[in-house]
């Protein structure tokens, strides 16, 4: 009976162990998470913020996101070790909706769920990709190297 009673409290201590190092893990390993405009995004691991700011216009003048007017532009910028950089832009209008975006040079497309637009361009010899989409009535622009990052950024 005695010797049961000792592989059971093994057991729980090593189930415990066991949890303890996966709940680590995943503590390291988990992706950093920010909320822009209401809109929560997810940053891949390796990238660092770098820079973030938020532009208001001013009384008739409008700020532009790749040919769509707001009035007000949130931008968050990352890069990781190897230079690559991540941006993520929130466009906002004042009491209103954005209710169509249609940037040129660009295809419809499905990533993360989200329908649409991709931009593909070249920067200094490095691919660069953009994903513009509407979300809860904002314009979402997410610029990064490659569309499998895009598709991390998306919570």
């Amino acid at each position: 009976m005695e010797v049961k009673i000792l592989d059971m409290k093994k057991v729980l201590v090593l189930g415990l162990l066991l949890v303890v190092a996966v709940s680590a893990i995943a503590a390291i390993s988990a992706a950093e998470e920010i909320t822009l405009e209401g809109i929560h995004f997810k940053i891949p691991d390796g990238y660092t913020a770098t820079e973030r700011q938020m532009d208001a216009s001013e009384a008739g003048d409008v700020e532009d996101i790749d040919g769509t007017a707001v009035d007000t532009e949130t931008t968050s910028e990352y890069r990781n070790a190897a230079g690559d950089e991540l941006e993520i832009q929130i466009g906002v209008r004042n009491n209103q909706k954005i209710d169509s975006i249609n940037p040129l040079n660009a295809q419809k497309k499905n990533i993360a769920g989200k329908d649409g637009f991709l931009i593909k361009e070249m920067d200094d010899g490095k691919d660069k990709y953009k994903f513009e989409y509407l979300q809860d009535g904002k314009l979402v622009k997410i610029t990064g190297v490659s569309e499998d990052i895009i598709s991390q950024v998306i919570a």
